[in-house]
């Protein structure tokens, strides 16, 4: 069997990994890691080193669902600005939702046989949020969830979503998705 993997660098996901046999290949996920600013910038200040967009949108990526605040997070953590994550996995910035869904089809395509692997980092905010972020890796119409363990306050833990590709859902899109149900889901 075949096996692709999206593998993340901490903070989400850094790439689409094929093997198969004795080798890899990428399959690129845009601003993986969200470190491409926001066309805005980082409007809105929130401490030491610390800022945020909101509802600028994130580049390469798109965002449904009823909640108004979406965006990137500079936390400051890097500067010692632990009021809301004790460190940031992968950069200095961050995803955040509120009740919405951040999305991403990557450029390949299901293939039948083939094992897809998501891992993403999902973070619980040290200052009394209530943890509500999930992922999902899409083949076509066929869901995989993602599991993991919930991080302690200020903290990440990574999530994986796993799922093999079938003649059914051959040659349809591959989504990411990055969901909140409720207030400040980070990724």
């Amino acid at each position: 069997m075949k096996t692709l993997r999206l593998l993340g660098i901490p903070t989400l996901v850094c790439a689409l990994l094929f093997v198969s046999n004795a080798f890899a290949n990428n399959i690129n996920v845009n601003n993986s890691s969200f470190e491409t600013p926001p066309v805005g910038g980082f409007t809105f200040g929130c401490g030491l080193d610390c800022s945020f967009s909101e509802n600028g949108g994130i580049p390469g990526w798109t965002t449904s669902g009823s909640g108004v605040l979406n965006g990137q997070f500079q936390p400051g953590s890097q500067a010692g600005n632990f009021t809301y994550f004790n460190s940031i996995p992968d950069g200095i910035t961050i995803a955040y939702s509120n009740d919405n869904t951040i999305s991403q089809t990557v450029g390949a395509t299901v293939v039948a046989g083939m094992t897809y692997t998501l891992q993403v980092d999902i973070g619980a905010r040290g200052d009394g949020y209530r943890f509500a972020g999930t992922a999902d890796l899409m083949l076509g119409n066929t869901l995989c969830a993602a599991t993991g363990t919930q991080p302690s306050p200020g903290d990440w833990s990574t999530y994986t979503a796993s799922c093999t590709g079938t003649s059914a859902n051959a040659g349809d899109a591959i989504t990411i998705q990055l969901k909140s149900s409720g207030a400040q889901a980070d990724f």
